[in-house]
């Protein structure tokens, strides 16, 4: 189990290091303070959480890992383009369109609301052992509801989590080709979570009475 979840700690991290590089690709082959700062912070980030979580619960991330589950074709069709957008072609587009340094209160919000979607992820990955990479109902882990932490306020706080975390991304590279591939992979999240949400209601044990307590999907007092 372990080793799965380091499997998948590594994949992660990759992941961040071919975003890297689409950004290096995108700029000519340079890149500026801004972009070395948040790339940097990126990879620490990834570091520090994995090994959060990695503690405290191996076998959530062993399962995240796993990619050829029972997940209904829509969320193996969202799951794809959203790992695309949000993974490789925003960095890609960040790099074509970065021109010159830009320390500005824009960069250093974008890095404080990055900062607290990596929490709150972080949060509700430690709450929710069921929290998998891909939407199923979980019968061969016996899943049941998750109502504690930040479930108690919105029923998907890790997708409010890249909700957030796609405003940060915005905001620390403000083009306009960047803001439009955050806004489509926000348009995605939120149509995972209808999807998702709806299948829960209907093959979740408990999750219809607890949608009663937690009226809320993503955005408090909003949807």
């Amino acid at each position: 189990m372990n080793q799965l979840a380091l499997l998948y700690l590594i994949r992660v991290e990759i992941q961040k290091v071919i975003g890297f590089l689409l950004y290096v690709l995108g700029t000519g082959f340079s890149i500026t303070c801004t972009g070395a700062l948040y790339f940097a912070y990126l990879f620490i980030a990834t570091l520090v959480i994995g090994w959060i979580l990695f503690k405290a619960n191996a076998e959530t991330l062993a399962e995240r890992g796993k990619t050829n589950t029972n997940s209904p074709l829509w969320d193996k069709i969202l799951l794809f383009i959203f790992w695309l957008l949000n993974y490789f072609v925003v960095y890609l587009f960040a790099g074509i369109a970065e021109q010159a340094e830009h320390f500005n209160i824009g960069f250093a919000f974008g890095i404080l609301f990055t900062l607290f979607a990596a929490w709150l992820s972080t949060k509700a990955t430690l709450e929710n052992t069921f929290l998998e990479s891909t939407a199923r109902i979980q019968g061969d882990r016996n899943q049941t509801v998750c109502t504690t932490g930040p479930y108690r306020i919105v029923r998907h706080p890790a997708y409010s989590a890249l909700i957030i975390n796609c405003f940060g991304v915005s905001l620390i590279f403000p083009y306009v080709s960047v803001g439009i591939c955050m806004a489509v992979t926000v348009i995605i999240v939120i149509i995972r979570t209808l999807f998702e949400d709806k299948m829960l209601k209907e093959g979740l044990n408990g999750y219809l009475d607890y949608t009663k307590e937690t009226q809320y999907r993503l955005v408090p007092f909003v949807w």
